[in-house]
């Protein structure tokens, strides 16, 4: 299947008409298949390229650099190096759905690295030493500001494409609060047997917790998305480039719409690639994910321009901040 592919600059700097297709496309895109695919989006490759080179550097760090910054075994502070196994995501399969199996458990085989916002008062960011990693925390700072730009350009942008649609709201006031934070992921080389084995993934189905999750990932494969219009039914995305930008939904999104725009759940597994084969071994993945939120205090039940006689609220009156402690206490329980 084919995912819409948007070009950014179309919005940030193209005529009227060209602004408003891309608007439009926009809410086409994440009403039907709940994710785009972004190009021209603002962050250069230049960029792009040094927070890959940057993560690779962080991950291949000594054991005891990495413990030295290790995140809690609790849920909060969710900052810092996250170890093989520690976030147990089958806890939140299908759980907006009521239908989380237990059972189904499933080791991820990854490794991550969390910061939030600089100036956040509530959550410290932890860093590699200066000694350790020169300039990492200069650079990575300056990256999560330029995605946070990202964020707000696709939210003005939504709200316009809804506006097209007779539908008034306010989405970029609602972040107020940078609370968004910026994940680096690693997935180790693993066998192929042992994924199949459906002991161990490298990160089992779930969906986000936020408004959207900008999604910049190496070419080695693996992610799939589930189909909006065929529950249970997942789709490779393969990335052409590491500077292509995938732009998908979260749950925030869903509630505060009341299911007019979804969540879209995924994973990752065994390349589209490799699907054929039944031993060896898969390459080592990186990703880095910029899980946009609403401030804190922002409540996500649903708004009165999708409430109506037919479609009641779904949703009770929760904070973003509430829903986000929901699932992360899942995940780290």
């Amino acid at each position: 299947m084919a995912f819409r592919v948007l070009d950014g600059k179309r919005f940030a700097s193209g005529s009227a008409q060209e602004r408003a297709e891309f608007c439009e496309a926009l809410v086409d895109g994440f009403s039907q298949q709940g994710l785009v695919k972004l190009v021209n989006h603002g962050i250069s490759d230049g960029d792009i390229e040094q927070a890959f080179q940057w993560s690779k550097r962080l991950f291949q760090l000594p054991g005891s650099a990495k413990e030295a910054i290790r995140h809690p075994p609790q849920a909060n502070p969710n900052r810092g190096w996250t170890c093989p196994g520690q976030e147990k995501s089958w806890a939140i399969t299908d759980f907006e759905k009521g239908t989380t199996d237990a059972a189904a458990k499933r080791f991820d085989l990854k490794e991550s690295f969390d910061m939030g916002a600089p100036d956040d008062a509530l959550y410290a960011n932890m860093w590699p030493t200066e000694h350790e990693l020169p300039g990492i925390r200069d650079f990575l700072e300056r990256f999560y500001e330029a995605c946070q730009e990202v964020h707000l350009r696709i939210l003005e942008a939504l709200e316009q494409g809804l506006r097209g649609r007779g539908i008034e709201v306010d989405l970029v006031g609602r972040c107020r609060e940078n609370v968004s934070e910026l994940r680096l992921n690693y997935y180790p080389p693993v066998q192929v047997a042992d994924v199949r084995s459906g002991k161990l993934t490298r990160i089992s189905e779930h969906t986000d917790f936020g408004t959207v999750t900008l999604l910049l990932q190496d070419t080695v494969g693996g992610l799939e998305v589930e189909q909006q219009d065929q529950p249970g039914q997942y789709i490779s995305v393969e990335a052409d480039s590491k500077t292509e930008m995938l732009v998908n939904i979260g749950d925030s999104l869903q509630r505060l719409t009341n299911d007019v725009l979804t969540s879209v759940s995924h994973r990752v597994t065994v390349p589209r690639a490799e699907q054929t084969r039944e031993s060896g071994e898969l390459q080592a993945r990186y990703s880095l994910a910029y899980f946009a939120k609403f401030s804190r205090d922002v409540s996500l039940r649903p708004l009165a321009a999708f409430v109506d006689a037919q479609r009641p609220p779904k949703y009770p009156d929760m904070t973003a901040y509430e829903w986000n402690q929901v699932k992360l206490q899942r995940i780290y329980g």
